[in-house]
């Protein structure tokens, strides 16, 4: 008995700290239409925020937590919505949810930014340990901590505080109406913008609470573990709630932390659960979700919304993409010709996280069908193919054979199959959440094992051993890709490959219907489209994809381990293909690249920066040390709302004057053979060369473009016009 008080305890006080987060989610998607997965990172600054001025300044505790939790976190949610989030009007669904996740990707590079992850950063409880009070249950001493105490009245008082903003006040009701109808609400006075900013204002401020809270309870602030907590916690209380029932989101919150405390504390009582109880207790939250998603009502099926919709993609014909593919590929031949090996394994793992990034296009960009997991598929394939299809004696010797290959493509598949199966009725944020809770739980609980897991009657193993894996270069027939420029070249022509037959199913009936579903699912349903067979087959062959390119990500590795298919690194791979463009293969080779090649291309740049200009060295090895260049790309998707059809568009809109412009075309062409020369023949290193291409890049359409606007502004000369002179005369 006294367990369970000390279990219920427990349960009760980080359920509400869950339940707090979780109304402040419902609060800013309901007035804004916006799932603010950036939720859980703001809570997680705040928490370093309240640790700096508590454990660094020294400020008092209390004035601390005022501070950071009713006026720096209601302030910075002001400015993301006003800033950000109202550019979002007319765009899709995965563009919303790409940009929450972007934002919160660059919390998350700004925390590892200001603090450093190697440390551990305490937070002591409010009143410390010794702030308890002692009961007798059982025959055992049960203790109550003022802490505990502090965390539920805090809850209960918020709770009570938003229910009389809701019902008895203006304010409320207009939150209220501009859920129901903010043109209505227009017509009586009211400003729908302004009642969200002040919503998006207390959700920050009740997730700044949780987040200083639930950090206390951890004992520490961890970037990942904490933001990774509050977002399935959270998220699951919310969609308990159905994202509008305020009391049931509560409800929610207390039931996770409930479900948690209990099995934690019973399985810490029995020695035989140590080892896999830490892993399931976490994946507890995503389990939860994905049942909840499961037994929510399934929505009407909607009718068209492509006129609302700002994203527009231009499908190219087949003769155009076989000559993008070769021209991809001599320009990847040319390169390799100046790269050393290092480079050379380095673009190799991008064009294999492009692979990937096009498992996204075809589902995502295609068939309209939501997946934040990529990376997760591709890691299904890369472990089924590491265990199954090795052959040779051993290391060095030893490599992967298309048996192995073709046997993790097909387990992938399956199981892309057995996840659109349940999600056969979730569409939209349910389906993204979905996948989401399918990333985590394979992260945090099936590839946590240092030990293996094997499926039953197909005896097929998904999991580590000894916590490492190393993927062995391919053999195919007579022919070893060994060597990091072989892998490169493979990889750059298997993506061309998949790019054009992504193309051409794109063109084809079968395309046309993927579609149809994704603009109208009830259009497509009356026509008589059989949904449910376009729905798993859309996974199928996204999961193949993502199969494929988590293998050729693996070999380029050579080594790697759990935090390799971690789900922040799934969020970026689609947040650099939405960037780039869902509904183009070039959006998918954009993202890939970016996301493998660019961040390393970054810091390489402030590194070699440096090195050459040592006045400025100690500031940009500081940018680079600090994580600098991992808020780029997160920046990037960030500004995605002025952009929603993504930059390859304009990337290519830019260099059409180029084309035009004979003279600055072969001009371009020339300064660009005159850097591979220099470079090929060693007169400057490979750090000039991407140098100079990066700024002929940048001043060749300009000139062009300049150049063709004199051409226009200058006024047509008639062939019958005579001088002035002679007229006159």
């Amino acid at each position: 008995m006294a367990n369970f008080v000390v279990f219920l305890i427990a349960g009760i006080t980080s359920g509400v700290l869950f339940a707090l987060a979780a109304t402040g989610l419902v609060l800013t998607y309901t007035t804004s239409g916006i799932f603010n997965f950036a939720h859980g990172g703001v809570a997680m600054l705040a928490a370093y925020v309240f640790y700096q001025m508590t454990q660094v300044w020294m400020w008092p505790t209390w004035l601390a937590f005022v501070v950071v939790c009713f006026i720096l976190a209601p302030i910075f949610q002001i400015g993301i919505y006003r800033v950000i989030m109202r550019r979002l009007a007319g765009t899709s669904e995965i563009t919303k949810i790409v940009v929450t996740i972007s934002l919160m990707l660059a919390m998350f590079g700004l925390a590892q930014w200001g603090w450093d992850q190697s440390t551990l950063h305490a937070i002591p409880l409010f009143w410390g340990v010794e702030g308890e009070w002692t009961f007798h249950i059982g025959g055992r001493d049960v203790y109550l901590q003022y802490f505990q105490v502090f965390a539920i009245a805090t809850a209960l008082l918020l709770g009570v505080i938003l229910s009389i903003l809701f019902k008895r006040t203006r304010v409320g009701i207009a939150m209220r109406a501009v859920v129901d109808s903010p043109d209505l609400l227009k017509l009586n006075g009211g400003v729908p913008e302004k009642i969200a900013a002040l919503s998006w204002a207390i959700g920050g401020s009740m997730a700044a609470v949780a987040g200083v809270l639930v950090a206390q309870v951890q004992g520490n602030v961890d970037a990942t573990s904490l933001t990774i907590l509050l977002i399935t916690c959270g998220v699951t209380a919310a969609m308990i709630g159905r994202l509008r029932s305020i009391p049931m989101t509560v409800f929610g919150g207390v039931l996770i932390g409930l479900e948690m405390s209990f099995f934690s504390g019973y399985a810490s009582l029995h020695s035989a659960w140590t080892s896999w109880a830490p892993s399931f207790g976490v994946a507890i939250p995503v389990m939860s979700l994905f049942v909840v998603l499961l037994l929510l009502p399934q929505d009407r099926l909607r009718g068209a919304s492509l006129s609302r919709l700002r994203e527009r993609f231009v499908v190219p014909t087949m003769k155009t993409s076989w000559i993008a593919a070769g021209s991809l590929l001599a320009f990847v031949v040319g390169i390799s010709q100046i790269m050393g090996s290092a480079d050379a394994q380095t673009l190799a793992g991008g064009m294999a996280l492009s692979i990937m990034a096009l498992s996204v296009t075809l589902l995502t960009g295609f068939a309209g069908e939501i997946n934040l997991a990529p990376i997760s598929f591709g890691a299904i394939g890369a472990i089924v193919a590491y265990h199954h299809g090795l052959i040779g004696p051993g290391f060095p010797d030893q490599r992967t054979s298309l048996w192995g290959i073709f046997l993790g493509i097909v387990v992938t598949m399956i199981v892309g199959a057995v996840v659109a199966i349940p999600a056969l009725r979730l569409r939209g944020l349910h389906l993204a959440l979905a996948t989401m809770a399918f990333g985590i739980f394979l992260s945090v609980f099936i590839l946590s094992f240092t030990g293996t897991v094997t499926i039953p009657l197909v005896h097929i193993q998904l999991s580590f051993v000894g916590g490492a894996m190393t993927v062995p270069p391919v053999k195919f027939l007579l022919w070893s890709f060994v060597s990091p420029k072989a892998q490169l070249l493979s990889s750059t022509a298997l993506f061309c490959l998949l790019g054009i037959g992504l193309i051409a199913i794109r063109r084809s009936s079968y395309g046309r219907r993927l579609i149809a579903m994704k603009d109208s699912p009830a259009a497509s349903a009356t026509l008589g489209q059989n949904l449910m067979w376009l729905k798993i087959s859309a996974f199928m062959l996204s999961s193949a994809l993502a199969a494929v390119g988590g293998i050729l990500y693996c070999i380029a590795l050579g080594s790697v381990q759990t935090s390799t298919f971690d789900i922040m690194f799934s969020f970026a791979l689609v947040m650099g293909t939405v960037v780039g463009g869902i509904g183009s293969v070039s959006g998918a080779l954009l993202g890939g690249v970016g996301l493998g090649v660019g961040l390393t291309a970054i810091q390489h740049t402030f590194f070699n920066l440096a090195n050459a200009h040592n006045d400025w060295g100690q500031l940009l090895s500081w940018a680079t040390a600090y994580h600098l260049a991992a808020l780029l790309p997160a920046t990037i998707g960030i500004t995605l709302g002025g952009n929603p059809s993504g930059s390859v568009a304009n990337i290519v809109e830019s260099y059409k004057p180029i084309i035009k412009d004979l003279p600055i075309l072969i001009g371009t062409l020339v300064a660009l053979g005159i850097a591979y020369v220099m470079t090929l023949t060693h007169v400057w290193g490979n750090w000039w060369f991407v140098f100079c291409f990066g700024i002929i890049g940048i001043i060749s359409p300009a000139v062009a473009e300049r150049r063709m606007k004199a051409s226009n502004s200058q006024p047509p000369q008639s062939n019958n016009a005579q001088p002035e002179m002679a007229v006159l005369q």
